[in-house]
């Protein structure tokens, strides 16, 4: 059996940098992506059909980003559209 001796200083300099790796790794691994798919807009929205999601675009309801066929859709501007068009309990 080994025995590693640290001195203090040395030993919370290493806990906190281990802390912050792990915070940092954390997030990344949590982080949602900004631009996405087709699929998961339309699972965001509840919306099934295409042609929902090309009448959103149509009317600028969603940002959205298209190159050639590939189109991804702005994941906070989605949540700003289904905030905007939340009815509020506060309202009955």
């Amino acid at each position: 059996m080994e025995i590693i001796v640290f001195e203090k200083e040395s030993f919370y300099r290493l806990i906190d940098e281990l802390t912050v790796r792990i915070i940092k790794n954390t997030e990344k691994h949590f982080k949602q992506a900004e631009w996405i798919s087709e699929p998961e807009a339309k699972k965001l929205l509840g919306v099934k059909s295409r042609s929902k999601m090309q009448q959103l675009r149509d009317e600028i309801k969603i940002e959205f980003s298209q190159f050639g066929k590939i189109i991804r859709y702005s994941r906070s501007s989605i949540m700003k559209f289904l905030e905007q068009n939340r009815i509020s309990l506060d309202n009955f």
